[in-house]
């Protein structure tokens, strides 16, 4: 229903192989209360290597590691949990707002060409196709982040992004097939928006370790809020201007927007030069696996309701197109409060039992409340639940990431771990709408779809909060 200037295997030189002195800064400093036990662990087996030239380490097993800088080591180390930081915050959201929320808001434009007949004998499952090549181009390139941000720098990969997905919507006002606008509202602005996404969520995370999670669901939060505005911005823009000016527009707002906050877009730490292209060594992290296997699985579920509550709501209750943009603005303005606060949940009460939970609510209200919603109230229930308990795998998710594997390689993992989500992205609305067209649009087996969905990533995340602790009540 949102990764900075490292390496592929960290956000800085990775600490294996650190010195003694950095080995007691590292263990003598003020703790938060979810620190990344498992990656410590993993570390802490690698702490014994042997130079083998040029600056280069590597372990026991004579595998290759980067080179380790004590300064950069003590930087990061020191979280400035503010300052700068807070600027760096607010360009990430500004920056999720608009990679994400022309996607969320697809709904919108599913209604009106359908309503508007501007795909002759194009189904919904057809027209769907747009946006869930949209969501899933996001994360297709994310294991490509980290040897691209190698290769030319940071900065210049959310440069690229930023044109990329301007260029996108604008193709998309001179589509006339839908073919094209596969290519263009889906994949190229996909692609841009994923680029910038990646980058600016991983550099949040080099500011804050105590307030990380608040941070993070602050910064990602731009998306709830992007698609709280967006939603009825288009509707509005496709009544006075047509379907193509509103495609402009939004393209030029993307690139205005994006590159105002763009000088915020500052990482920490320089660029590791030397990596593997992809760091598979995070497998080896416990828990990782399964972050993967969470990643899967509920995105097949998560944009479902997204996408089919305005044809639901039009369908279904016959209420008018502006009933369900006005749904998915509700929704949107839930999640994106509720991303703040459970970020503020999430460092309280640990960020794997707050994801654990979130998870389990999203998939319950779809079973529980969707199931029975035949009035618009009910459905607008509906929309706030979700809403509420929706987003905490968006926003949640990367803190969980990085309490596993470490914040130095928090880019690396993100990447591998987010590229889980194109298989969900992609098929998840496609395979919704084919069910709904099989029981000849009864929406049952849909709603059920969408809601077995995150309870099954839930059962994932239980088994990475037990590598953490296995102590039920314990906060991680």
């Amino acid at each position: 229903m949102c990764l900075a200037n490292p390496s592929s295997t960290s956000l800085a030189p990775s600490l294996s192989g650190a010195t003694d002195l950095d080995h007691h800064l590292h263990h003598d400093r003020p703790r938060s209360k979810a620190p990344s036990v498992l990656s410590e662990k993993v570390r802490a087996e690698d702490r014994s290597s042997t130079e083998v030239g040029d600056g280069e380490i590597a372990n026991e097993k004579g595998e290759y590691m980067p080179d380790v800088d004590p300064s950069a080591q003590a930087k990061i180390l020191d979280y400035p949990e503010g300052g700068f930081g807070w600027l760096v915050v607010l360009a990430s959201f500004i920056i999720n707002f608009w990679a994400f929320a022309p996607n969320v808001t697809f709904g919108v434009y599913q209604e009106y060409f359908l309503r508007a007949n501007t795909f002759p004998g194009a189904s919904v499952t057809d027209i769907s196709w747009i946006g869930s090549i949209g969501s899933a181009a996001m994360f297709l390139f994310g294991p490509f982040i980290a040897p691209m941000t190698r290769f030319m720098g940071l900065r210049a990969v959310v440069a690229i992004g930023i044109l990329v997905a301007t260029l996108g919507f604008i193709l998309a006002s001179f589509s006339t097939k839908l073919w094209q606008l596969y290519l263009t509202q889906g994949l190229l602005f996909g692609a841009g928006g994923g680029l910038v996404f990646f980058s600016s969520i991983s550099i949040t995370a080099q500011y804050f370790e105590k307030r990380r999670g608040l941070a993070s669901g602050i910064a990602i939060a731009g998306s709830g809020i992007g698609s709280l505005a967006l939603a009825p911005l288009t509707r509005f823009l496709i009544t006075k201007v047509g379907i193509y000016w509103c495609q402009r527009i939004i393209g030029f707002a993307v690139l205005g927007c994006m590159t105002a906050v763009f000088p915020f877009i500052r990482p920490r730490f320089p660029t590791a030069k030397k990596g593997p292209i992809f760091d598979l060594s995070l497998f080896k992290v416990p828990g990782f696996a399964w972050l993967m296997v969470t990643a899967f699985v509920i995105t097949f579920g998560y944009l479902v309701p997204i996408f089919l509550v305005p044809t639901y709501s039009s369908l279904k209750l016959g209420q008018p197109s502006s009933t369900g943009a006005n749904l998915i603005s509700i929704f949107s303005g839930i999640n994106a409060v509720s991303r703040v606060g459970l970020g503020v949940a999430a460092d309280k009460f640990g960020r794997t039992n707050t994801l654990f939970t979130c998870c389990v609510l999203a998939g319950v209200s779809c079973l529980a409340i969707w199931t029975v919603a035949d009035t618009i109230g009910i459905l607008t229930g509906f929309m706030v639940a979700y809403g509420l308990f929706g987003g905490g795998f968006i926003s949640i998710f990367p803190v969980v990431v990085a309490q596993v594997v470490g914040v130095e390689r928090l880019p690396a993992a993100l990447g591998i771990v987010y590229f889980g989500n194109v298989f969900g992205n992609f098929f998840g609305a496609p395979i919704a709408t084919a069910i709904l067209n099989a029981q000849h649009g009864d929406y049952i087996g849909t709603i059920i779809f969408a809601g077995v969905m995150p309870i099954l990533g839930a059962v994932a995340v239980l088994f990475v909060r037990f590598r953490i602790n296995k102590k039920i009540f314990a906060i991680a």
